[in-house]
């Protein structure tokens, strides 16, 4: 599924922006923007809201979501419309429905009708966000309305107040409103500071290099062109820039195989660790620290492929330390890391056993399924890898009881690849089918959350990318390129069965070769 069949590459932008400042404090919001929803539990202010509306403006408002989820865009914005002629909203749902509909009219290209409803939902929010105020920035620009979107963005020009996640989508649109009145060098150093807040977002460089191009700098606007090419989605690549790239000889395809380049910021990280846990080796005096050493040399080992020494390094360290559990877990997973999946769940079943007793018995199980939550989740992929469907599934279960929400929601989609996987074979789970229809119709910032809804076909990929290369961090960024790969890889397997899309996804993660990532290794045994 493409950009383009839901929201082009503005709309993917603004929206990533917004859930990193509104989302990141609330994790878990209500669904106000669709009144009366039926997923999940209703809220009394939702009942009451159902209660209040004329019922067809209740299923306009009800239909607006699901048809901007199906990508209706004009479907979906006239059904908002609707809503909003009700005079029964609460300010807060209708200043919400506001700004979907400025979102829904900049996926249609209506930007004068984007910033008419993005004003009027700024109308009905006593304080607005440093993002609401970047994407009316934004608004403005494409509205031609250069010097009230540079004054609208200079009082936010503290970065010790702005949020380090908006930093780069702030000095982006700085730019490109500088740029646009003509102060090419003021914009020019406001892409820097931007891609310098983080260099992994396409936009930016593109901007940077139409900049550099008009200066007569030729080398540097080649440069951004390349990691432009390295970042973009398709969707990213209009044809103007299409163009461009091809006459520099830049081949979008060939650049994004290795986003990094010859960087590769997981087997640096594990390396470096590495070495740290040889020296901590060296310099131990007492028992616990050479366990604890050996345990880490295992751990790095194990990430970067060396399983014969990472298996010795951690049967030395259960030797000194025969009663740590962490160690024990930690063998398991190096053992199916082995590829000896029956010797890892036979090393996991007494600890498993003990999982379940102690839960049985505490006053607080989620703090026992976290002690034991690596063990639970290599079970899981054990199971998988060998088929065992019902295994697995209570596997993830016991893990996810133990997780935080990021966390959860990976289980949950885990689940849910569990399912497609084994065509129907799998059986359903009450917890996760409850835990997946209460929280995937919610925002949330995370990627994960973003994979999960993706898994469900309620999300495109490439918004998912864009949540990944928003994290800044290299080594995050690897790792969440790791999981939504793999992911898109399954769904495009398993679910839509086709077998083609999956092998380029695929690819894309053999390219990008994250080393320590459970999803790599299953790739690499035919998990998608």
């Amino acid at each position: 599924m493409t950009m383009k069949n839901t929201l082009d590459r503005r709309v993917a932008a603004m929206l990533t922006t917004l859930c990193l400042s509104a989302c990141a404090h609330n994790p878990v919001q209500p669904a106000a923007a669709t009144p009366g929803a039926t997923p999940g539990p209703q809220t009394g202010a939702a009942t009451n809201l159902a209660a209040t509306l004329p019922p067809d403006v209740l299923v306009a408002c009800q239909r607006s979501a699901a048809e901007t989820t199906a990508g209706h865009l004009d479907d979906a914005a006239r059904l908002t419309s609707q809503c909003l002629t009700s005079h029964s909203l609460p300010v807060a749902v209708r200043a919400l429905l506001l700004q979907q509909l400025a979102f829904l009219d900049m996926a249609r290209h209506d930007d004068r009708g984007a910033l008419d409803a993005q004003l009027a939902a700024l109308d009905l929010t006593p304080k607005p966000s440093d993002a609401q105020l970047i994407v009316l920035a934004h608004l403005y620009q494409t509205n031609h309305r250069n010097e009230e979107s540079l004054a609208t963005l200079t009082p936010l020009d503290a970065p010790h107040v702005i949020d380090p996640a908006l930093r780069a989508s702030y000095y982006l649109e700085v730019g490109a409103a500088l740029a646009a009145l003509g102060r090419h060098q003021d914009a020019l150093d406001a892409f820097g500071k931007g891609i310098a807040a983080n260099p992994y977002l396409a936009e930016p460089y593109r901007k940077r290099a139409a900049e550099r191009e008009a200066s007569g700098d030729a080398a540097g606007a080649r440069a951004d062109y390349q990691q432009f090419a390295g970042w973009a989605l398709d969707a990213q690549i209009d044809a103007p820039t299409r163009a461009k790239l091809a006459s520099l000889g830049i081949d979008p395809a060939e650049q994004r195989r290795h986003p990094f380049g010859s960087v590769n910021p997981l087997h640096d990280m594990l390396a470096g660790l590495l070495e740290q846990s040889r020296q901590q080796l060296k310099s131990a005096t007492t028992t616990a620290a050479k366990a604890e050493a050996y345990s880490s040399i295992s751990a790095f080992t194990d990430n970067l492929g060396e399983h014969a020494e990472a298996l010795t390094a951690i049967d030395k360290a259960i030797a000194l330390a025969p009663d740590n559990i962490d160690y024990r877990q930690s063998k398991v997973t190096t053992l199916l890391s082995s590829n000896r999946a029956d010797d890892a769940l036979k090393e996991a079943a007494p600890l498993r056993r003990q999982a379940h007793a102690e839960a049985a018995a505490a006053a607080a199980p989620f703090t026992i399924y976290q002690k034991y939550g690596e063990v639970s989740g290599t079970a899981a992929m054990a199971y998988i890898q060998q088929g065992r469907w019902s295994e697995a599934i209570d596997a993830l279960t016991d893990r996810a009881k133990g997780a935080d929400a990021d966390d959860r929601d990976y289980m949950a989609t885990m689940y849910l690849y569990v399912r497609a996987k084994s065509a129907g074979a799998a059986p359903a789970s009450p917890y996760f089918d409850d835990y997946i229809r209460r929280t995937a119709p919610t925002a949330n910032a995370t990627y994960r959350r973003g994979l999960l809804l993706y898994m469900q076909g309620k999300l495109p990929i490439d918004v998912v990318y864009s949540q990944v290369t928003s994290l800044g961090n290299p080594v995050q960024i690897q790792n969440g390129l790791a999981e939504t790969w793999f992911v898109a890889a399954a769904y495009e397997r398993y679910v839509k069965h086709d077998d083609a899309a999956a092998h380029a996804y695929v690819g894309r993660l053999n390219d990008l070769q994250p080393y320590g990532t459970m999803e790599w290794t299953m790739a690499r045994r035919g998990g998608a």
